[in-house]
């Protein structure tokens, strides 16, 4: 009973998104207000893995939005995941910001997790806000591309394109982007392990 429930439950939900979007189409304010309300922690998440903070991270949910009310009467039901077709719009715009500026400046997944897999005790003392911290201080092409791969499941000619660059770029600053986390992990975990052991000394 419980498990025909919950299946009852999911439908009711598909139902209830595919008319909001269907609202949406037609230019409805509170049901955009709502979409806007039911999916923006869910964009404010993946966009502080791709922003250099918060305020960052804010603009490009912002811009998302934006260009989905704009695009929303081209989505087709059915086809697709809605949820995936607006994350694709969020990687598109972080990646028009950073190819317009086109500068290296310095965002927990099941992903990332299992690219550092050699770093595993590290990683057991980090909160997932830490992860997060040291995604951010990866240079801007670096976290982008890493993002891309690791998180997103984008191949390198697929990174290449978007992003302008070749495939053999993409390559290079996916390792140099694992590299820089190792480094700052290990950093990390030898900082907490020194702080750890003059508290039990104190």
């Amino acid at each position: 009973m419980a498990a025909r429930m919950k299946k009852v439950g999911k439908v009711l939900q598909k139902e209830h998104l595919q008319q909001l979007i269907k609202d949406c189409q037609q230019h409805k304010r509170s049901a955009q207000r709502e979409l806007y309300e039911l999916f923006a922690d869910d964009l404010m998440n993946l966009a502080m893995r791709y922003a250099r903070d918060k305020s960052m991270a804010r603009d490009l949910v912002h811009d998302t939005f934006l260009k989905v009310f704009e695009s929303i009467p081209s989505f087709k039901l059915n086809k697709g995941s809605f949820k995936g077709w607006m994350s694709r719009i969020l990687i598109n715009k972080a990646v028009e910001s950073y190819r317009r500026n086109r500068r290296m400046i310095y965002a927990e997944t099941p992903g990332l997790m299992r690219e550092l897999s050699t770093e595993n005790l590290a990683i057991d003392k980090l909160e997932a806000e830490d992860i997060l911290q040291l995604l951010q201080q990866l240079p801007v092409g670096s976290r982008m591309i890493f993002n891309m791969y690791v998180i997103e499941g984008f191949r390198h000619d697929e990174i290449a394109k978007v992003m302008g660059i070749s495939s053999s770029t993409s390559r290079s600053q996916l390792t140099r982007a694992k590299q820089i986390l190792r480094e700052k992990i290990r950093t990390q975990f030898l900082f907490d392990r020194r702080r750890d052991i003059l508290r039990q000394r104190s």
